[in-house]
């Protein structure tokens, strides 16, 4: 009898064992793709399964007695679809981990059958579907990752009756439902992440009596649709969070104080509706650990005082409405960003910061001052962005010392002189942008015959392995010619040097740069012809506005024609070559000559026929002048808006109380999105506002518009080029307002005004073109300026709108019409644009200061005055993309 219970125990066993096989030959079915070939090599039928059936030799299985109780088959890159009912069969499986594939299948209630399973991992996968209510039957279940997949539907109740889960990761699907409701099915977790979800609600109804805040180490909810208060009855007690992160929803009020969360370490509240200003708490030495604290993307207000915490290591508060001045001290903070607030008053408060920070960026602020050149100081830097603010003076040679430092952003500031040699010997620098200032001279680039491997040591030769990669040095005064010196930066993926003085040809050593993503030479003087065998990664390129010569490399030929014109007139494409009139070269050759002096002797006559038409133009001008002051002595202006200047008008204070507030995106571009406004000139006419008649009624007429396409520093459209303008009538919806009731912003203190005075300025249309119409506007005390009023449905937001404005404010050159400020009004047809008045007929009188007696050589200069600032002439059209 003993026997025959024996032998019924050993074909038990044998059955069992050889369902846990079946069991996985039928997931091994399912699988169509094994990258790495561990599951073709060892799970095989021929491969006999040993330890009492169960196939331990087969990669990724562990067995205990006989079962199943292991699976790990992460990150082998597996391409199939999971038979979970299959899987179900496992019995005493207690792990399952298959994270990292590209596996596919939904989750089946027969998931509830494995009660032994502790681990389950499912991250990034293709899983899709619902989660199954039966998978809160897994009691045993311990460790639960579910995230980046395509999982949706509602959060399954029950979860609390998995009491031994501490850890839980939903990240990166489409679930849904109340996060109150979710949070209140959870105890005793110590992991938890909801974040990259549909989840809404509040964190409310969070108290202190929940499990969840005595056990909660861990607490993820960003990336959602939460809106309402943060916990609006106070902070609850959590005993041992150490991690919270509730940014990018879409949270309002004041931040609560976090003051008893004595294990805090990280507080992410960004990309949300906060307002009210920070609480000191959190800047300030206590008791708290806290080190890394984000609150950027907020409404938050007021001024940051100094930073006394010796825990706090990172503090982001960037983006929000900040004013007042630096603060004084940061403590131990290795990362400091307060970019794009209102902050004011001069840089020279961090030389007081200390040797512990790492990474400062103070970006499109309103600092002044000059840089720091103490030798002391940052031992330990590595970013230093303070790009789009006021900034003034030369680069300190110091700059370049710094022994970690890996990034300078010094763009869009008031900084001049030369650049000096050390930024370009760094061997630590990789990104350096130095765009949108006035610095002159020549760019300082390593003289590569200076170490050779034939003349100097080894170490002279190996300080020319530069790290540099992105150097801007765009809109500038530079000059001077490119060396092949630039072979030494191997590494260069961006190179921009467009709207500068540069002369000369390009280097051939250029294509030495094979890692050149994008290249921008455009608007300086280069002439010669294109280098061959450029490096096959560029994705952007643009040499316009040069007087590049030859043929254009087959390699090029991908780009646009905007990469190549305006400009460059001598360039030479494949379809333009004959292939029928033989010996072509020679023939070329010998014409040259001739061309040239036809182009001289052209360019003579055009200058002889330009004087006398201005001479012309401006003898009658001078005489329809007379005529309209006699006119003008009959009958007063009309004011800008339309309306008659009162005899004795009331006073009106002007509020400059806000600053503009500015964004930092302008240099994350994504390969090259970099915008520049249509080179096309703007074409308007001197017109006459009709006697008698308001010119509130002129402007609300139907006006021609042209709608002009953005200009791609790297890949922009040909069409938006020497096209004729696609006209359309169009009126301003609403009448002119009787006087300004919106904010006018003015860009120095040289002469002010106020928006009341504006409004009732006497003024008479010069010009109209497709952004608007321009005025000559007369202030109460004579002075005259320029009005632009742009047409309604064509201007930026007020944030946009108002950083562009403050980019042009600070251009200064003799041959550019300085903008005085700018007005935002409260109906959309209300932007204007205010600069000097000049009080010429023609550009040519106005550059040669009215001296009618015009030489060839004054006028070849003044030609070349306006020419060589052809990049500026369209900067209004920023504020109409």
């Amino acid at each position: 009898m003993q026997i025959i219970i024996l032998v019924l125990l050993l074909c038990l066993g044998h059955t069992e064992s050889k369902s846990d096989f079946d069991a996985l030959v039928e997931f091994r079915n399912g699988i169509k793709e094994d990258p790495s070939g561990h599951l073709a090599t060892s799970w095989t039928t021929t491969n006999s399964p040993q330890s009492g059936g169960c196939p331990s030799n087969w990669f990724g299985v562990q067995c205990d007695v006989g079962r199943v109780t292991s699976i790990t088959l992460s990150s082998m890159g597996l391409v199939g679809e999971i038979n979970f009912s299959a899987l179900a069969e496992l019995e005493k499986l207690r792990n399952l981990s298959v994270s990292h594939n590209r596996l596919t299948g939904v989750l089946p209630r027969e998931l509830a059958s494995m009660k032994s399973l502790e681990q389950l991992d499912l991250s990034d996968n293709l899983f899709s579907g619902s989660i199954p209510t039966e998978l809160t039957n897994l009691g045993s279940l311990v460790y639960l990752n579910l995230s980046s997949n395509s999982f949706s539907g509602i959060f399954p109740l029950g979860f609390r009756k998995l009491g031994r889960l501490t850890h839980l990761d939903l990240r990166a699907n489409d679930m849904s439902g109340d996060v109150e409701g979710c949070l209140a099915e959870l105890q005793n977790l110590v992991h938890v992440d909801l974040s990259q979800n549909a989840f809404s609600g509040s964190l409310g109804s969070v108290s202190d009596k929940s499990t969840l805040v005595k056990s909660i180490q861990y607490l993820s909810v960003s990336h959602n649709k939460l809106s309402g208060q943060l916990f609006p009855q106070g902070v609850p007690l959590f005993d041992s969070l150490e991690v919270f992160d509730a940014s990018h929803n879409q949270l309002e009020g004041h931040i609560p104080l976090f003051n008893f969360l004595v294990s805090l370490r990280v507080l992410r509240l960004a990309n949300n509706k906060f307002s009210g200003s920070p609480p000191e708490a959190l800047l300030q030495e206590s008791s708290m650990v806290l080190g890394d604290l984000d609150l950027s993307s907020n409404k938050l207000e007021g001024q940051i005082g100094s930073i006394t915490s010796t825990s706090l290591k990172s503090v982001n508060i960037s983006s929000n409405k900040l004013a007042g001045s630096l603060p004084a001290k940061v403590g131990n903070c290795a990362i400091i960003d307060l970019s794009n607030n209102m902050i004011s008053g001069n840089l020279s408060s961090i030389r007081n910061w200390g040797n512990y920070v790492e990474v400062i960026d103070l970006s499109s602020n309103s600092l002044t001052g000059t840089l720091p050149s103490e030798t002391s100081l940052f031992l330990r830097l590595t970013s230093f962005k303070v790009s789009d603010n006021m900034l003034q003076g030369e680069l300190p040679f110091l700059l370049g010392t710094y022994p970690e430092l890996k990034v300078i952003d010094l763009s869009f500031n008031k900084l001049y002189g030369s650049l000096p040699l050390r930024l370009f010997t760094s061997s630590r620098l990789s990104e350096l942008n130095l765009s949108g200032n006035s610095f002159t001279g020549s760019i300082p680039f390593p003289n590569t015959q200076a170490a050779t491997p034939m003349t100097s040591n080894a170490h002279s030769y190996a300080i020319l392995n530069y790290s540099l990669v992105s150097l801007d040095l765009s809109n500038n005064l530079l000059s001077g010619s490119l060396s092949a010196g630039i072979s030494a930066f191997k590494s260069l993926k961006l190179f921009n040097i467009g709207r500068n003085n540069i002369s000369g040809t390009i280097p051939p050593q250029i294509n030495i740069l094979r890692s050149l993503m994008f290249l921008d030479l455009s608007c300086n003087h280069l002439e010669g012809s294109i280098p061959n065998n450029l490096s096959e990664e560029l994705v952007g390129f643009n040499i316009s506005y040069n007087n590049l010569s030859g043929a254009v490399p087959d390699s090029l030929l991908r780009f646009p024609d905007s990469s190549f014109h305006p400009g460059n007139a001598l360039l030479v494409f494949p379809d333009q070559q004959s292939t029928n009139v033989p010996d072509l070269g020679a023939k070329q050759r010998h014409l040259k000559p001739l061309i040239r002096n036809i182009l001289i002797g052209a360019l003579v006559g055009a200058i002889s026929v330009i004087i006398l038409l201005s001479l012309l133009i401006y003898y009658r001008a001078s005489l329809a002048k007379g005529s309209r002051k006699d006119a003008d002595k009959r009958s007063p202006l009309m004011n800008i808006f339309g309306h008659q200047r009162p005899a004795d008008p009331p006073p009106l204070s002007l509020s400059q109380n806000h600053l503009l507030s500015l964004g930092s995106d302008h240099m994350s571009p994504e390969h090259g999105d970099i915008t520049l406004a249509d080179r096309g000139p703007v074409k308007s006419g001197r017109l006459e506002s009709p006697k008698g008649e308001p010119l509130a009624h002129v402007i609300s007429s139907p006006q021609k518009t042209e709608r002009q396409s953005p200009f791609s520093l790297f890949s922009s459209s040909p069409h938006s080029r020497g096209q004729g303008s696609s006209e359309q009538p169009s009126a301003f919806k609403v009448c002119s307002p009787d006087r300004l009731a919106g904010d006018l912003h003015l860009f120095d203190n040289s002469f002010v005004f106020t928006a009341e005075e504006l409004s009732r300025a006497p003024a008479e249309i010069i010009g109209r073109s497709c952004h608007g119409t321009t005025y000559k506007a007369t202030l109460d005390n004579g002075h005259v300026v320029t009005v632009k009023w742009l047409r309604e449905g064509i201007t930026k937001s007020k944030k946009e709108f108002a950083r562009e404005a403050k980019k042009l404010g600070n251009i200064r050159h003799p041959s550019i019409i300085s903008l005085r400020g700018y007005y935002w009004g409260p109906r959309e047809h209300e932007r204007l644009i205010i600069s000097d008045y000049i009080n010429e007929e023609c550009l040519t009188a106005h550059l040669c200061g009215m001296n009618l007696l015009f030489d060839l050589h004054g006028d070849l200069k003044s030609l070349d005055a306006s020419s060589s600032n052809d990049a500026w002439k369209d900067t209004t059209v920023e504020f109409s993309k």
